[in-house]
């Protein structure tokens, strides 16, 4: 193709963003829609964060389960 990669998936993205802009607000009505669709938005990207691999591990840390452990 004569265009570079991250060009062609910036175009794809954004005519997508606009359908589903066109798509969501030829549906939504008032402002009760719009605070139900962000809330849906925000459990929606909350659950990526939830699920998202962590790029930099956590310290190994030992767990004691006697009461003479001092931690």
């Amino acid at each position: 193709m004569r265009f570079p990669l991250w060009l062609q998936a910036t175009v794809v993205t954004l005519i997508g963003a606009v359908l589903v802009v066109a798509a969501v607000t030829s549906v939504v009505d008032g402002w009760e829609d719009w605070v139900v669709l962000g809330g849906i938005l925000v459990a929606v990207i909350g659950m990526a964060i939830a699920i998202s691999n962590r790029r930099y591990p956590t310290k190994k840390r030992t767990f004691t389960k006697d009461s003479d452990s001092k931690w």
